[in-house]
């Protein structure tokens, strides 16, 4: 992968890999069977958002999966390898697989959109599962390509049994009811989104476990992830449409945007007091 025609940073189990080098690595089970767990986080200026939250949130991963998570190790990584990326604003991704490789992947920031056209798709969570930032996301990439393939730019997944609102492939959702914006409840079994957590300090919020169908009655909806930011939903295919430049929907996106700032600082490569 590159960017300017530059390779992008990898760093795999402490080493980073120079430019044209081949990348190492092993074909444990967790590349072979998806058996591993990951995090994925924004860089401003070489400084990542809320790393901490991150280092934990794959640490509760870790738990969840049986896969050991040294949390010290990877702090000092993560701050070696965000003086090492190309961009100094980038995403970045961290993997750690089965067999305990830890590989660390910059990844070049999607284009900006000011609004986007989501797919509803009918998806059933694993229980086994839930909370656990998991490598398996066939599902997750296969319901992508259902929506872009409908000419939709994403997908948004609903429970299969009942139709509750779920989350997106690789970012979370709210919608607006009022001056609320409204996330569904973790217990559906949606990821702990750090973004969310930034976002509930930022805007009055709540939670409430809706159909997917009522989200004809809301006053505007927003894609919410580290990478994406927060970005305004226009169509719900067959459902509903809103209008992402509404003084509601604009005030949100930029108060979450401001919120965000306040939380990019530096990786402590030691421990935190």
């Amino acid at each position: 992968m590159t960017t300017n025609g530059n390779p992008l940073a990898i760093m795999v189990n402490g080493v980073l890999v120079g430019p044209g080098e081949p990348v190492r690595v092993a074909l444990d089970d967790g590349l072979v069977r998806g058996d591993g767990i990951f995090e994925g986080l924004r860089m401003y200026g070489r400084r990542p958002r809320t790393p901490d939250a991150h280092l934990e949130r794959l640490a509760r991963s870790g738990d969840g999966s049986g896969i050991p998570v040294d949390v010290e190790q990877l702090r000092a990584e993560m701050a070696a390898f965000c003086e090492a990326t190309v961009s100094p604003d980038c995403a970045v991704r961290l993997i750690i697989t089965r067999g305990g490789q830890r590989i660390w992947r910059e990844e070049p920031l999607p284009a900006a959109r000011a609004a986007l056209d989501l797919m509803p798709v009918a998806h059933r969570v694993t229980p086994l599962l839930v909370g656990v930032k998991t490598l398996s996301y066939a599902a997750n990439m296969r319901a992508q390509r259902i929506a872009k393939d409908a000419g939709a730019d994403d997908a948004l997944l609903y429970r299969a049994d009942d139709r509750a609102i779920l989350e997106g492939p690789i970012w979370s959702f709210a919608w607006l009811e009022g001056d609320t914006l409204v996330f569904p409840p973790l217990d559906t079994g949606v990821l702990d989104s750090i973004t969310r957590r930034v976002v509930v300090e930022a805007v009055p919020t709540a939670e409430r476990q809706m159909a997917i169908d009522s989200l004809a009655d809301a006053d505007g909806a927003f894609v919410i992830s580290s990478v994406q930011q927060i970005v305004p939903v226009r169509t719900i295919l067959g459902i509903a449409e809103f209008d992402p430049a509404a003084a509601r929907t604009t005030a949100v996106a930029a108060e979450v945007r401001a919120h965000i700032l306040t939380k990019v600082e530096p990786v402590h490569a030691g421990p935190v007091a």
